[in-house]
């Protein structure tokens, strides 16, 4: 039973839940990508929206806010959730006695931390969890709560297996209590972005609006195991981290007593139990893991993304580790409620600094701002037109700026084959009946000069102000085969996934290929663009989940099967589809676009297990470029006046 609270939810917002859709075509020239449990099928293409943003903001409510003592849910299972509500307060720091709609956030990196943070910084306090003051202030209460395994709660952290029956027991508990009107906002930044996309797939009636940022969609493609090749710098750091944030308790200080047995179970548990076996599991091979299968189809939001049925915000950014993800969750969503995209620039911590920042960037409202309306409208039934919102905002590489469109790939791409020449050219037209290739040695330590460091380690290694992580010269000066455009006689603009098919043979009995996309000014500098890499055993591809342009395949489904692993042979030139993360960028006038192909890039992904080892000989990679193994990539072009630039100023 739901109760009489949220029954009044449910009459409140009838109005509301009729709002249709924005109109859509049947087809263009696109399909979507297909899932685990979709193939792809024929786009539907949101045609109209607003193209200019506006800033929505309305004053204070109420001058202060209040947090509550710690409060405790519990669970069927005996499992205590530690819960940490804040409330509108009066001038006096009274909690306002009234019902409120509420925000939910679900946090495992310590909401404790998180509220002491919020009090020297509020912006730094919310990625951790606490309540943003400027929404408490405008008439919403937040309960923020610690997963199970994390922070104070008891119980196992297991990257949301076994939290996956918790969400629906967590929104019973808050409908019970006094300070809320039973009108729920799931929200979260990263892990607690991901965790708002599980809460709202228990399709709970209560809750009214989600607002996710910088979220997974498929855990093992987007970021554990991109191209089938683990990710050793991402899970080491995102693991790290996640202990880090529990075990620095402040209640170690403030409250020995409580905060060493609390710590205590998070070392015993949840890094013991999880996360080192798991960890070592991975990096010797284990199949279980290494391979997509059951385990990380429980931790991907898309695959029950179908279940969502409140209106929802996705956030991303052009070089976050969910760079693949967050458009793909924005196509599934928008043919089932009112969604919106947006991909900032930079790389995942980037991204979250912007979103907390009190102060809009590029010509954006503050976040918060982006959140209040959201909010106002599906949770308090205020017109704060949201239509007026662009439907999808994303970052241009090479301009440095925003830009609008009606929907996410751009609808008037088409697809554009280029093909790797002899001598490095990159052409529309096949090399010639002699062609050639080109041999590079497998130096396994490649892309650590790169921004892949400063990508796959969450944006932390970023901070670090070395050219490198900008400009791809260095990386690519070694290892690497490069071709690249003539110049561009005009702006040319590209939006969405991009597939390189590489012809290529290693003298090795395992391997990767590597391929970066980048953009060549005139005075030889190299911006990174985009990229992607494969495990050469995992070639296979499921054509009927794979994404197609034009009729040209552009976003390859591997299917990262053992049963489909494809047995490298030593210098034998096999095809490999590779999935180039998507992206939004434009190459000047005067600029090149280039491909380099390489047998490495380590921070992005490397093979775990015994063939590991092997990368450890020494090896090297043959691409071909002529009439019978003619590599390319397709990249799907848009026409420049597709998009509109957000003003800066």
């Amino acid at each position: 039973m739901f109760g009489l609270k949220n029954l009044r939810s449910i009459l409140a917002g009838a109005a509301l839940a009729l709002v249709p859709l924005q109109d859509a075509l049947a087809t263009n020239n696109w399909t979507t990508s297909g899932t685990r449990n979709e193939l792809a099928e024929p786009n539907q293409i949101v045609t109209s929206g607003a193209d200019t943003w506006q800033d929505y903001d309305r004053p204070e409510d109420y001058p202060n806010i209040v947090r509550l003592p710690m409060d405790t849910i519990v669970l069927d299972d005996g499992i205590e959730l530690a819960a940490f509500v804040t409330l509108p307060a009066d001038e006096f720091g009274n909690p306002i006695d009234e019902e409120f709609p509420t925000i939910l956030v679900i946090s495992d990196y310590n909401v404790t931390l998180g509220n002491l943070v919020s009090e020297v910084s509020p912006s730094l306090g919310i990625v951790l969890g606490a309540a943003d003051p400027y929404l408490v202030k405008r008439g919403y209460a937040t309960i923020s709560i610690d997963g199970r395994g994390t922070g104070n709660s008891s119980g196992v952290w297991d990257a949301w297996g076994s939290s996956q029956g918790d969400y629906e027991q967590i929104i019973e508990w808050i409908l019970d209590q006094p300070w809320t009107n039973g009108d729920l906002a799931v929200r979260g930044i990263s892990d607690l972005g991901i965790q708002a996309l599980f809460a709202a797939e228990t399709a709970h009636p209560a809750i009214k609006a989600v607002f996710s940022i910088v979220p997974a969609a498929d855990t093992y493609r987007d970021t554990a195991f991109t191209g089938g090749a683990g990710n050793l710098l991402f899970i080491s750091t995102w693991l790290s981290l996640t202990t880090l944030a529990s075990v620095a308790n402040p209640d170690l200080i403030l409250d020995p007593a409580s905060g060493f047995p609390v710590v205590a179970n998070v070392l015993a548990n949840s890094f013991l139990e999880f996360q080192l076996p798991i960890f070592t599991q991975a990096l010797l091979g284990d199949n279980a893991l290494n391979n997509d299968g059951p385990f990380w189809e429980t931790r991907s939001p898309i695959a029950r993304l179908d279940q969502v049925q409140a209106p929802t915000f996705v956030v991303g950014a052009v070089h976050d580790i969910f760079q693949r993800g967050v458009p793909m969750l924005y196509e599934q969503l928008k043919t089932q409620v009112d969604s919106r995209l947006m991909i900032l620039p930079g790389t995942h911590f980037e991204a979250i600094l912007t979103t907390v920042s009190p102060n809009g960037s590029f010509g954006l409202p503050p976040t918060n701002h982006i959140e209040l309306q959201w909010y106002d409208q599906y949770l308090r039934g205020i017109d704060a037109r949201v239509e007026d919102i662009p439907q999808v905002t994303q970052y241009m590489v090479g301009l440095d700026q925003m830009a609008t469109s009606t929907d996410w790939p751009v609808p008037e791409a088409e697809a554009t084959r280029l093909y790797f020449q002899p001598f490095g050219g990159l052409k529309e037209s096949k090399a010639s009946l002699f062609g050639g290739d080109e041999t590079v040695y497998a130096f396994p330590a490649g892309g650590l000069c790169s921004i892949s460091s400063a990508q796959w380690s969450l944006g932390i290694l970023g901070f670090i102000p070395l050219e490198c992580f900008e400009d791809n010269s260095f990386t690519e000066k070694f290892f690497n085969v490069i071709y690249q455009t003539s110049p561009m006689d005009e702006d040319f603009a590209i939006n969405g996934p991009i597939q390189a098919d590489v012809y290529a043979s290693t003298t090795n009995f395992a391997g990767l290929v590597s391929v970066r996309v980048d953009d060549v000014a005139p005075n030889g500098t190299v911006t990174p663009i985009t990229n992607g890499l494969i495990n050469m055993k995992h070639r296979a591809t499921d054509n009927s989940r794979s994404r197609t342009l034009n009729g040209e395949t552009i976003q390859p489904w591997h299917t990262f099967s053992e049963s489909d692993e494809s047995v490298v042979i030593p210098n034998i030139t096999a095809k490999f589809p590779i999935e180039i993360q998507p992206t939004s960028a434009v190459i000047k006038k005067g600029h090149r676009l280039r491909v380099a192909v390489g047998p490495s890039n380590l921070p992005q992904g490397t093979i775990f297990g015994a063939e590991g080892l092997l990368q450890l000989l020494p090896t090297w990679l043959t691409v071909e470029n002529n009439r019978w193994y003619p590599s390319s990539i397709v990249l799907p072009v848009v026409p420049n006046d597709s998009f509109t630039l957000v003003p800066t100023e």
